[in-house]
């Protein structure tokens, strides 16, 4: 997957996400599909763990986002988040899920191209959350 912005898909889920957004149940319906798919994938089979790592962060930092503890991200930055769970979660994309770590390649590569594009975001959420951790010790 070259351009993400070319997806269609990719771009489904973008405005499934802004929905997503508006509504607090909806997108913690989105954080536990995302979760519990998580949690289905055969990690042994994967070459690059890196996958759960990413997608483990971008759910922190959304979950961050929606109880309002985090909010040094632009709010397009919050979308492409969003969507690359809404990506995830969703069965029928590029390559349908259902076809044994295949299926995961698109997810994959949305997930590679969102986290590349935000990685300034992210890093500086991840530092952020690491000072969290160090003023509770």
């Amino acid at each position: 997957m070259e351009n993400v912005n070319s997806n269609k898909f990719f771009d489904s889920a973008k405005q499934r996400a802004a929905n997503i957004l508006k509504n607090q149940e909806r997108l913690l319906n989105l954080m536990k599909a995302s979760g519990a798919k998580l949690k289905e994938i055969d990690v042994e089979k994967l070459k690059d763990n890196k996958f759960i790592d990413r997608i483990k962060v971008i759910i922190r930092m959304v979950k961050a986002y929606k109880s309002g503890e985090y909010r040094d991200i632009r709010w397009q930055s919050v979308l492409l988040l969003v969507a690359a769970l809404v990506y995830f979660v969703t069965p029928i994309d590029l390559i349908p899920d259902f076809i044994p770590i295949t299926g995961l390649v698109d997810d994959f590569s949305v997930i590679v191209w969102v986290y590349s594009n935000l990685k300034e975001e992210i890093e500086r959420y991840i530092l952020w959350e690491e000072d969290k951790v160090a003023e509770r010790k």
